[in-house]
């Protein structure tokens, strides 16, 4: 009976624990009906952008063409629009040259002529073998040398005449009117030591015979570049320049070319 009685005691006992022990977990998390959200889709690898094509002119690089040593400081280039081998240059003290094969030769033309230093080049655009030079270099500095006028060749350089404008000492600039080769006007920048008269604009009408003075600024201002524009040869525009002292820049403007309408004038930069 005492064994009966133990027995039902320790199962009591053991009710008792389990009840308490449930009431102090309290009840069961009831199950998330909820479903779990599905993983979005990997997003397609968009196109890359197509890269802008590369300018023609990134792609070029500059090598040298001669001529060589002899020929010095290159003051002047010029080539014509059709034929793209054709090149003349002159420079500071070496002369003239010319090469027909886009710069592989260089055939030197003024070896022969008295001066040797160069301020500008231009190839009349109808006749290719009629080129005009000025000469005396129009970079002022130290050691420039001077020079003796205009000349002009009529067979491609093999020959030259003297033209005028023995004194100005330094041309910077040719402009050929592409209507009438005969008519071209020349920009003197002067002695770039001494103040003088003989600078400034000069024109011909009559292929080099004759010149006549169209703007002249001043015994101490030259003419640094002379332009003609493109789309209208009658408007050309003068830099001016005090040559002996480096200062007094300014721009000219004339219009229609050598008709005696004064220039209007107008400094860079200052309206």
């Amino acid at each position: 009976m005492t064994t009966q009685l133990r027995a039902g005691f320790t199962a009591l006992l053991f009710f008792s624990a389990s009840a308490l022990a449930l009431a102090q977990a309290g009840p069961a998390p009831a199950e998330d009906a909820t479903p779990a959200p599905m993983a979005s889709a990997a997003p397609s690898p968009s196109a890359s952008p197509t890269a802008p094509p590369t300018p023609p002119y990134n792609r070029l690089a500059f090598r040298e063409v001669g001529p060589a040593v002899a020929g010095g400081r290159v003051t002047s280039v010029v080539g014509v629009a059709n034929d793209p081998k054709l090149y003349y240059l002159g420079t500071a003290g070496g002369g003239v040259w010319k090469t027909i094969n886009g710069g592989a030769t260089w055939t030197p033309l003024f070896d022969k002529q008295s001066v040797s230093s160069i301020g500008a080049v231009a190839i009349d655009p109808r006749n290719h073998n009629v080129v005009w030079v000025g000469t005396g270099e129009t970079n002022p500095r130290n050691d420039v040398s001077w020079g003796d006028g205009l000349y002009k060749s009529t067979d491609g350089g093999k020959t030259w005449t003297n033209v005028g404008l023995v004194a100005t000492r330094a041309i910077a600039s040719i402009v050929i009117d592409p209507r009438n080769p005969d008519t071209v006007i020349v920009g003197a920048l002067g002695d770039v030591f001494a103040d003088s008269p003989e600078r400034g604009v000069y024109r011909t009408t009559d292929g080099g015979r004759t010149w006549a003075k169209t703007l002249f600024v001043g015994p101490q201002s030259g003419v640094s570049e002379l332009v003609a524009s493109p789309s209208q040869p009658d408007v050309l525009y003068a830099g001016i320049c005090s040559s002996s002292a480096g200062r007094g820049r300014s721009l000219r403007a004339a219009m229609p070319t050598g008709s005696g309408n004064r220039p209007t004038t107008g400094t860079p930069g200052r309206g």
